[in-house]
């Protein structure tokens, strides 16, 4: 994949994120909180911080997702067997897209308190 274009580039990264949200549960549920966050947003119009805020806390829970669901692929294609280890890595990346969910949603509720 070297030395091709962007807008190939642009292209596969693309054509990865209609594959999550086609694929996944969780990429579809998070793609409907971000839509659902932005208007809110558009409704209590918060100060461009809160934006800001917001719209890195819905790109960092789908690259979250996105990291979870291609690594649990990855994981289930080498090794199909229930193995102790991999059930704690997949918890893991369960975890990580927990965080930041949890992080975000705190964030997008002080933009919230801020327009009161």
């Amino acid at each position: 994949m070297k030395n091709q274009s962007f807008i190939r580039k642009l292209g596969y990264a693309l054509s990865g994120f209609i594959y999550a949200v086609k694929q996944e549960h969780n990429m579809r549920r998070h793609l409907v909180a971000a839509l659902l966050a932005i208007w809110v947003f558009a409704w209590a119009q918060p100060a461009a911080i809160w934006w800001a805020l917001i719209s890195l806390c819905i790109a960092l829970v789908w690259a979250a997702e996105l990291i979870n669901s291609s690594l649990e692929a990855l994981i289930d294609h080498l090794h199909p067997q229930i193995h102790p280890q991999i059930k704690h890595v997949k918890d893991m990346l369960a975890a990580m897209v927990l965080v930041l969910s949890i992080a975000a949603v705190i964030i997008g509720l002080l933009a919230l308190y801020s327009c009161l």
